[in-house]
Order: structure tokens, then sequence, then C-alpha cells
């Protein structure tokens, strides 16, 4: 789905006849990437959400590839496509949307230096087979695959809410940006199992199935 897909979907969802800065915004939350960055800059995306909530509803003052829309959404669907050039330029714009994410103190080069940052480890998941691989001396997983198997987790539970209450076009938007993490995380998995050391590996295998094994145990004897 596009971003202009993703936002009129927002606006369906919430009976809007037009697509604002809130549901663009709303829109960038959706994708991975987006998603990331939240979480980089430290915001809680349920207060982001119940503070946009709160915004003016403002009327549309135009369109754009047929779809009605507020100035600020002309303004920024007319400069740009991706979630982080939507993100940069709602932040541009001034309106509603960046007096929100102003109050968490993000500007402009914040949610940027952001951005690089996270789509750095994006792009180490997509070129894991080009990378020099130095054999590690634990089997455990970097902290970035943690890091997306908890967003992942978190789109699940998106995906299954927005299936509860029959929104099925939030949960297409979710399971999209869910297997976008998905991805990103099977390549960084491969890369990490190509540099941990096997006798590491092996071993925190035999670990876990001595600690499943006492655990069922302790199921039996209970």
């Amino acid at each position: 789905m596009t971003m202009l897909e993703r936002a009129h979907a927002h606006a369906v969802r919430l009976g809007r006849d037009r697509i604002g800065g809130e549901e663009l915004l709303l829109a960038v939350l959706d994708t991975a990437i987006g998603h990331l960055v939240l979480i980089g800059l430290g915001i809680s995306q349920d207060v982001l959400v119940w503070q946009l909530s709160k915004l003016d509803v403002l009327p549309a003052s135009g369109s754009f590839e047929d779809h009605a829309v507020t100035a600020e959404a002309l303004d920024v669907l007319s400069s740009s496509s991706g979630p982080a050039e939507t993100l940069i330029a709602l932040l541009s714009a001034g309106g509603g949307v960046a007096r929100v994410l102003g109050e968490h103190g993000v500007t402009p080069a914040l949610a940027q230096e952001t951005h690089d940052r996270i789509q750095a480890r994006f792009d180490d998941g997509r070129n894991w087979g080009s990378r020099t691989i130095t054999r590690s001396t634990s089997a455990d997983p970097p902290a970035d695959i943690d890091l997306l198997s908890e967003e992942i987790a978190e789109h699940r539970r998106r995906k299954e809410a927005a299936i509860g209450t029959q929104d099925f076009t939030q949960a297409a938007a979710v399971r999209d940006a869910e297997r976008e993490v998905l991805r990103v995380r099977s390549g960084l998995v491969r890369e990490w199992a190509m540099s941990v050391d096997p006798v590491d590996l092996a071993e925190a295998v035999v670990a876990l199935r001595d600690e499943v094994a006492a655990l069922r145990a302790q199921l039996e004897l209970s």
C-alpha cells in the first residue's frame, strides 16, 4: 500500500471524508521503519494517537489523486512519498502534527537522524550476504534481532485487535508492516547464524534442552 492509500484507510476508519496530517502520520506509523523511528524517538504510540485525536479536524481544501485532502496534507503529499519523507514534511509543515511531535522534542533534524540510524540497521539486514563475517563468541542473538522480534509481536497484537473490530483495511496495513519487519529480521538472523561459533551455539542448545527438561519435570510434579 502507498502512503496515500494507508492514510485514506485511516480516514475511512475515523469516519472522515478527507485526508489530513493526522492520517498521514498514522500511515507512517503503519510502516515498519516508521514504527521503529517512533520507538527510537522514545514516544509511546498510544499517547501519540491520543494526542492526534484531540486535534481539530480541519476541512478539505483541495484534492490529491482524487482524494480530498487538507492544505497540510496537500503540501506534504506534493513533496514526499515514502515514510521518512512524509514524516519530515509533516514536521516542516508546522501544522497540528508538528505541534504534537514538538511537544515530545521532535524536530525535523532529530527525526531524520533517528530514521537514518534505524534505516542503517535495515540496510544491514538486506545486505547481510555481502558483509565480512567475524566469529562471535556468544550464542546470544544481537539486540537488533530482539528489537525486531518485539516489533513483530506488537504488529501481531495490533493486527489481531483490528481483526477483532472487523477493521480489515487496518489489519491489512499492519500485516504489510509486519511482513517487512519479518523480512529484515530474517536477514539479520542469517547473518548472525553465519557469525556465531558453532560450539557456542551447540552449548546453548544443550543448556536450553536441560532447562526445558527441568521445567517439564516441575510441571509433572505439580
